[in-house]
């Protein structure tokens, strides 16, 4: 019998691919890649059907479980394609698979037939299927950039299909086409109206997608791409707002199939929010401003867009321009709700906006005016070298110009995204798409695909009357107004209803936005912020904590390599959480919500009065409880694989993310220990790391969600964690009383409950 012999090429390996399944080989595609009936075929021959399975590494994987082969990253590349590394490990298996069940005359046919088949594959004789379609720097950057934030992992709605593998933007490619597969990889989130999944052709591919994204038959490749960035951009602010739902779910006001029915709803409506309760007479007037009081609030550093509590931009440039345009038609907009404060220093008025956010920051876009653009100009003025007022006028007055200066000046592409990153002026919705119902028609048509500046002299019929576009945004006795109220004096109860107004007419705030509302004066609250990691302007927001920095700085990244996400603060939650169960001294904490608890910590600091003030209103007890979490953290983090794998998400495999209620438990532990150990806590802990892991994989977690079984599984964890540290409960719980006035270690552990069965053996 011959000697079998490894493949040498890619059309090699591909054409035994092919041979072992007694199908007719196909030739390699442009840049010499492999098709994935390759793998197809592969799979037949091992007894797999991969033609639903929607990428080449997935078949790939699938391929080499069933042969027992060792799957790694030499045998992926880029682009969807799997290395000769790969393709051989894959080959050779089946290969001697067969082998070892033919005789030795089947054996020797088998050999010669797999080392005969060749596929020609010179570049130069192939043709391109399809003619490519030439994308512009920019829509290609876009699109890469949303595919790829599309891919990362997190939470999944219900039925949702094949998690994507995540990939990086620099990954997706429109010279091969692989662009496509990404999009494959993805589509779940977009919510399409169909597969994309069977498409094997370049022109079938794009018919679908045009299907799925609501345009005609035969729709040209730019009104294409145009339509799938509006979508991406839409998918990733729905992706958003599923995984602020669900960071919801441990404290019991979500669940997967709610988030689920949330996520899809959103795409067509947004849901009603429960009213609150009153809570008596709220003083607070309503007014009518027009734009420019706006733009002149914020040039004069008077209005706060981003309080504290406030999250991140979230609307699609798409919904911007659709604000925009509805002013333009004289459309009434919702009102503002703004909550009035004497500035820090005591001089001055500020407006923060509770309602009206993404309002205000279209508005403030779309005529130059955003103070976060103006800032970014200036410093490019300086980068650049133009003179300050030059660049400054440039950008409000011809920013078309501005972005020629931006490409000469700067490294960066200046996408869409970035724009909407820097808040830089947007121009009107250009063409009619799915996303663009209703565009501007009539004589409104020539203000299409144009700036502010462009049309600042163009005339509209505003309520009758034939004003200047100009005329609505910049004068001060414009007749288009937006109701504005303005709550003045409130208590933090009817802050709450301020913001049940908020959630019933935009965005929702989650629990910890409304948190860092209502106490984000607090130097503890700040500190929390900061050190979660979920705010970076530490000098600004906390700067009490900037000498500690260089050791506070590895909090947030622990939280981050443990994957707590950095949307709706949920970082900042995990370490009040275990603030408030080391701080919170005792009462009925064991029946509390996570929520109320850190609510009572936090309110409890609050409550300043004649005759005695919260240890932890003074800065410096503050830092002291932050390097204590800090410390704690960085325990946690030291030895390597020490926890258990149901601590974290995926199905017992330990693959996925931190669960919060574990973290928790663990955190406060070792937290709770750094108050006796001090600097040995980490060397101690390296030293019982072997017990801890034997034992943590006992201790499962709670079968519900209820607040005291909760309660009573973290007790439980702390004081196994610190018996195995040597540490005495009592100790640590004086500990903390002695430092920070208060402790709720005692009866934390003094309300455990193990789980049913646990024995320490």
């Amino acid at each position: 019998m011959l000697d079998y012999a490894s493949a040498t090429s890619k059309s090699a390996a591909v054409a035994r691919m092919y041979a072992l399944a007694d199908v007719t080989p196909e030739p390699l595609g442009r840049g010499s890649k492999e098709k994935r009936s390759a793998f197809e075929a592969l799979g037949k021959s091992v007894g797999l059907d991969l033609s639903t399975v929607p990428s080449k590494h997935r078949c790939a994987r699938a391929i080499a479980e069933v042969l027992g082969v060792e799957w790694d990253a030499d045998c992926e590349s880029n682009g969807d394609t799997i290395t000769l590394v790969g393709m051989n490990r894959l080959v050779d298996a089946a290969a001697l698979a067969r082998l070892g069940g033919s005789t030795p005359s089947e054996s020797t046919s088998l050999v010669e037939r797999l080392l005969a088949v060749e596929i020609a594959s010179s570049l130069k004789n192939q043709k391109e299927e399809v003619q490519m379609f030439e994308v512009p720097a920019e829509v290609a950057q876009n699109i890469a950039d949303y595919l790829a934030r599309l891919s990362e992992p997190g939470p999944e709605p219900e039925d949702f299909g094949s998690a994507p593998i995540p990939f990086a933007a620099a990954e997706v490619r429109f010279d091969d086409g692989s662009w496509r597969q990404r999009l494959r990889e993805v589509q779940y989130w977009l919510y399409l109206s169909v597969s994309l999944d069977h498409e094997t052709s370049p022109e079938s591919f794009d018919a679908v997608l045009a299907e799925g994204l609501g345009l005609d038959a035969g729709t040209d490749r730019s009104t294409l791409f145009e339509a799938l960035v509006q979508r991406l951009e839409r998918a990733l602010a729905l992706r958003d707002e599923f995984w602020l739902t669900m960071a919801g779910d441990i404290e019991g006001s979500a669940t997967l199939t709610t988030a689920s029915t949330a996520w899809r709803d959103s795409w067509s409506s947004e849901a009603d929010d429960e009213t609150e309760p009153s809570t008596g007479p709220i003083n607070a007037e309503a007014d009518m401003w027009p734009i420019v009081s706006f733009v002149g609030y914020a040039s004069d550093g008077d209005l706060n867009l981003s309080p504290s509590y406030q999250r991140a931009d979230v609307w699609p440039t798409a919904d911007a321009q659709k604000l925009i345009e509805s002013i333009l038609r004289g459309i009434p907009l919702p009102s503002v709700i703004i909550l009035e404060r004497k500035r820090e220093t005591g001089h001055g008025t500020e407006y923060e906006v509770v309602d009206g956010k993404q309002r205000l920051t279209s508005v403030l876009r779309f005529t130059g005016a955003h103070p976060r653009a103006i800032e970014v100009v200036k410093q490019k003025s300086h980068a650049w070298g133009i003179p300050e007022a030059t660049l400054l006028n440039t950008f409000r007055t011809n920013y078309r110009e501005f972005r020629k200066l931006w490409k000469q000046h700067d490294p960066s592409n200046l996408t869409s995204e970035l724009e909407r990153a820097n808040q830089f002026p947007f121009a009107l919705r250009s063409t009619d798409t799915p996303n663009n119902r209703n565009p501007l028609t009539g004589a409104l048509e020539g203000l299409r695909g144009k700036y502010f500046y462009e049309v600042r002299n163009e005339y509209v019929a505003l309520q009758g009357v034939e004003r200047q576009v100009g005329y609505i945004f910049d004068a001060a006795h414009a007749t288009y107004k937006i109701p504005v109220i303005v709550y003045k004096q409130v208590t933090p109860a009817q802050v709450h209803e301020v913001f049940s107004l908020y959630n019933k007419q935009g965005k929702k705030l989650n629990a910890e936005e409304i948190r860092n509302a209502l106490y984000h004066r607090l130097a503890l609250m700040r500190a929390l912020l900061v050190t979660a990691g979920d705010s970076k302007a530490v000098e600004e927001v906390a700067p009490f904590l900037v000498g500690d920095w260089d050791d506070l700085a590895s909090a947030g990244e622990n939280l981050r390599n443990y994957e707590i996400g950095d949307i709706g603060y949920k970082r900042t939650k995990v370490l009040s959480w275990a603030a408030a169960a080391l701080l919170l001294d005792g009462g009925d904490g064991v029946t509390r919500s996570t929520s109320a608890h850190i609510d009572g910590l936090l309110q409890r600091v609050a409550d300043k009065t004649d005759k005695v003030e919260d240890p932890l209103r003074d800065p410096e007890r503050v830092r002291q409880a932050m390097l204590l979490l800090d410390h704690g953290l960085d325990a946690h983090a030291t030895p390597d694989d020490v926890w258990s794998k149901t601590f974290r998400s995926g199905k017992g495999t330990g693959s996925g993310k931190w669960q919060e209620l574990s973290l928790v438990a663990s955190l406060v532990a070792l937290s709770a220990a750094a108050a006796v150990l001090g600097d040995d806590l980490i060397d101690t802990f390296e030293e019982v790391a072997p017990e801890v892991r034997r034992l943590s994989e006992k201790w499962g977690r709670p079968h519900r969600n209820q607040s005291r079984e909760q309660w009573q599984w973290i007790g439980f964890v702390v004081g196994e964690i610190l018996s195995l540290l040597g540490v005495n409960p009592g100790d640590a719980h004086e500990a903390l009383e002695k430092q920070f006035g208060y402790s709720g270690l005692g009866a934390l552990v003094e309300h455990a409950v193990p789980p049913i069965g646990y024995n320490r053996a």
